[in-house]
């Protein structure tokens, strides 16, 4: 069942809160690929009875789904490495995601790689910022980032500036959750979930704090060639631990929103 957009625009009609444009134009984005998806799913069944010509665009389609791949036709909105079996399970979480967050308001936290634009969506709690409290334009504000010591079910309050972050995952390092800092993984460790985050705006510093690596954060786990450029969403400042920078740049150390499984 599709949300209703013309019912959500007007109850959200007159509150100029940013991440309402945000919500809207995420959830358009996801109406679009579902309906894409039902009319081809549908002329595949007419074209396996024999109801229809199974053209070379729903042959390419039907290929994709015996070999578990997800279809180029289906994968406008946004990129993934997920085989066809995870994606469609992923994608109906990700559009459960957004359905709660229309029916209830705004969430307590926020699942970053649900978004088909996290930038839109963190450029978005500047905005909010900017106009609440500082009206500094944004391109003089950036991210605080703090680590959350709590499961995402324990958050039960908004944070007073940004927002709560969940769904990251740590690759190429592992994240300790008494010291709050990077740490060597374990053996044969490839990615390890992040703690929420709380992403607080604030005025851009004259130079970064101390024993912090910037780490690259990525939509997908990606980042050779052509892609990179689409993969990069920002960095994310994370305490070094008991080793510098370099160590962790050398290591390739980065942030991912979602993984290939």
């Amino acid at each position: 069942e599709y949300i209703d957009l013309y019912t959500l625009k007007s109850k959200l009609r007159g509150d100029d809160n940013p991440l309402n444009v945000v919500l809207v134009q995420e959830i358009q984005r996801y109406n679009i690929l579902l309906r894409a998806l039902a009319k081809h799913l549908d002329l595949l069944q007419k074209g396996l009875k024999g109801l229809v010509v199974i053209s070379p665009d729903l042959e390419e389609i039907l290929n994709a789904v015996s070999e578990n791949k997800v279809p180029v036709a289906w994968s406008f909105a946004y990129f993934s490495l997920k085989p066809l079996s995870n994606w469609f399970e992923d994608l109906k979480n990700r559009y459960e995601f957004f359905r709660e967050w229309a029916l209830k308001g705004s969430r307590f936290h926020y699942w970053i790689g649900a978004f088909t634009y996290p930038t839109g969506f963190t450029t978005s709690l500047l905005q909010r910022f900017s106009r609440k409290a500082s009206g500094a334009p944004i391109d003089k504000l950036e991210f605080d980032f703090l680590p959350v010591p709590k499961e995402p079910h324990e958050i039960q309050e908004h944070p007073k500036d940004g927002a709560f972050i969940s769904g990251l995952y740590l690759e190429g390092a592992k994240w300790d959750f008494e010291k709050l800092c990077l740490t060597e993984p374990d053996v044969m460790e490839l990615t390890c979930a992040m703690p929420i985050l709380h992403f607080k705006p604030i005025q851009k510093r004259a130079k970064p704090p101390a024993n912090i690596y910037e780490c690259p954060c990525y939509y997908f786990p990606r980042r050779d060639g052509d892609v990179t450029k689409d993969s990069w969403m920002l960095r994310i400042d994370i305490k070094c631990g008991d080793f510098p920078a370099e160590f962790w740049i050398k290591r390739g150390t980065a942030i991912l929103m979602s993984l290939a499984n």
